[in-house]
C-alpha cells in the first residue's frame, strides 16, 4: 500500500516519525527485529494512537513510499520528544 491508500483507509496519523525516532522511543532494536535504513530510502513510521483500541498504538512503517511493516504495541509513556498526542 502507498501512503495515500493508508491515509484513505485510516485517516491522518497521530504522529509521523522516522525509524531512528521509533527505535529510540518505542522499542529496542532486538525486540522488534528492525533495520535502520539509510536516509536516502526515506524510512518513516506513522503512529495511530488508540488503534485498534485504547492503550494500544498501531505503527505503519514505510520504506520507499510503500508499507513495509505493520506492528501494534502498548502506548509508551513520555519519550525524549514528549508523549504521543492521541488528539
Amino acid at each position: 500500500m502507498t501512503r495515500r491508500q493508508v491515509r484513505r483507509l485510516l485517516g491522518s496519523p497521530t504522529q509521523s516519525i522516522n525509524d531512528r525516532q521509533f527505535l529510540a522511543r518505542y522499542s529496542t532494536r532486538s525486540s522488534l527485529d528492525l533495520r535502520i535504513w539509510p536516509r536516502r530510502n526515506r524510512s518513516e513510521a506513522w503512529v495511530y494512537a488508540d488503534t485498534p483500541h485504547t492503550g494500544l498504538a498501531t505503527f505503519i512503517h514505510f520504506r520507499r513510499g510503500r508499507v513495509d511493516r505493520v506492528s501494534t504495541s502498548p502506548l509508551p509513556g513520555p519519550g525524549p520528544e514528549g508523549p504521543v498526542d492521541p488528539g
